[in-house]
């Protein structure tokens, strides 16, 4: 669904008030500082890790096929360089793979070394995907791989999650990650009021 930025707000300050009706106006103003305030300066790292983690099929992935170009190797595996505002992969799937990768594996995996060995890295049948940090500090992803005769590699789809803009005015958020993140953002302002104990309240309430 469709929610604004002052949606998000006004649904924290529900998160907040619906458990403390006797807090004599703490959700209007706090040591002269508007909470509104305060629930604007925490909206974008807790929706940033709500995307990060929540269950895919409560996602909407981005397409990002047509602004890509993978790099192929001699071996038949390649790398694709992403781009700087991208949160997680989704999806990928090369043209001349029989399926496609949803689970992508990192370097502590213990798929990933098998993947430098031609007899035991991944195939057409059973490809994998590593989703890694290069020696630049830029996110990238490793495909295992194509047969070494294919010099043409073409990505026939990759869904993934990319970071909301700071200066985002609206969202488009499962109902579900709607009410986490108001319960999360909630958590965070009352840290920032010194209230940890309301803190893990609105935390518990999470349900994601």
């Amino acid at each position: 669904m469709k929610v604004t930025r002052k949606d998000i707000i006004e649904r924290v300050k529900t998160c907040m008030e619906e458990l403390t009706p006797q807090w004599d106006g703490t959700s209007e103003q706090t040591e002269g500082v508007n909470i509104e305030r305060y629930i604007n300066t925490v909206i974008d790292e807790q929706l940033r890790l709500l995307l990060l983690t929540a269950p895919v099929n409560l996602l909407t992935p981005t397409e990002l096929k047509n602004n890509i170009t993978p790099q192929p190797r001699e071996d038949g595996s390649g790398r694709i360089e992403l781009p700087d505002n991208f949160l997680r992969p989704v999806s990928l799937q090369m043209k001349g793979w029989k399926r496609s990768v949803t689970e992508f594996i990192n370097a502590s995996h213990p798929q990933y070394g098998l993947q430098f060995n031609p007899h035991t890295r991944g195939g057409i049948a059973k490809p994998v995907a590593a989703w890694l940090v290069d020696d630049n500090g830029s996110q990238v992803i490793d495909y295992y791989a194509l047969p070494v005769t294919n010099k043409n590699h073409e990505v026939t789809t990759l869904l993934s999650v990319l970071t909301p803009p700071s200066d985002a005015t609206d969202y488009n958020l499962h109902p579900l990650l709607f009410d986490t993140l108001g319960y999360r953002c909630a958590a965070c302002v009352y840290d920032i009021m010194g209230n940890h104990a309301m803190s893990e309240v609105m935390t518990a309430r999470c349900h994601i």
